[in-house]
């Protein structure tokens, strides 16, 4: 059979469109499975979210570290730690280094044009830490005075607004602010009260947390932008987590009352309220 160039242009056309359709349908969630593993971001050093606990394992565990389980064993695949900043927690969810977000990302109508968010997994209070025999007892006493917080955090936005002229200093993540309260280098620490309270730990005389928060955030895992089955899957992972009780009951080991922190409850998995 004779094929003119009309016909020959014509089938590479329909070629063409097969493999757009085929392309179209082989989204994130069929490349996951297909690779059998869920890269999960998390930080590094981020007790008691994601950190190593004895030091001759070197495994990584903690509360995102459980959740990631629980999103990978609904998807049918395995977990696989992806350390990240928080600063990089965004960019490295959008080129593909990892399939989620966790490490605290607050959910922020800025965050929620870049990236989707599923259901809140987590809220907390940010507050401010100082020495315990500092004399700053309130944020009119932070005035003028060298704070440190998180790079890529919501730091940089919110404590300006409720706190006049403070010398706000942003490090790579919460050991290097805390590290740098404990050495003098500033007099203050801007944190989430959970993750105050987990560098804390036993020293809690030596700390003091004010009362006053700088703000509320609520905290869901991040999925890139679009990616609809993914986001099902993580809000279904949740949705059975809570459900059963086991959402509690993971909170309990790392922040409640089976943990060091002995915190309380005050939230549930749910989707996100706006403020």
């Amino acid at each position: 059979m004779k094929l003119t160039l009309h016909s020959l242009l014509a089938c590479a056309g329909f070629t063409a469109l097969g493999a757009l359709g085929t392309a179209a349908h082989a989204d994130q969630l069929d490349t996951i499975k297909a690779a059998g593993v869920l890269k999960c971001g998390v930080g590094s050093q981020y007790k008691p979210f994601s950190f190593v606990a004895d030091p001759k394992t070197r495994k990584f565990v903690g509360y995102d570290v459980d959740i990631c389980e629980a999103v990978a064993t609904r998807i049918g695949v395995k977990p696989e730690l992806v350390f990240i900043t928080g600063a990089t927690r965004v960019t490295d969810l959008q080129s593909s280094r990892t399939d989620l977000a966790l490490a605290n990302l607050t959910h922020t109508p800025e965050r929620a044009q870049l990236v989707d968010f599923s259901n809140n997994y987590f809220a907390t209070d940010v507050k401010i830490m100082v020495p315990a025999s500092s004399s700053i007892k309130s944020f009119a006493d932070l005035t003028g005075k060298r704070m440190a917080g998180i790079s890529g955090s919501q730091h940089e936005v919110k404590v300006p607004k409720v706190i006049t002229s403070v010398d706000l200093k942003v490090f790579p993540s919460p050991a290097n602010a805390y590290l740098a309260l404990e050495q003098g280098k500033v007099e203050s620490m801007a944190g989430d009260e959970t993750t105050l309270i987990g560098l804390i730990g036993g020293k809690r005389d030596k700390w003091r947390i004010l009362d006053q928060p700088v703000d509320t955030q609520q905290i869901g895992i991040g999925v890139r932008k679009g990616e609809a089955r993914v986001l099902a899957a993580v809000n279904d992972a949740l949705t059975e987590l809570e459900k059963s009780g086991k959402a509690a009951r993971i909170f309990d080991q790392w922040f409640g009352k089976d943990s060091e922190l002995k915190m309380t409850r005050s939230f549930v998995f749910a989707p996100y309220k706006q403020p």
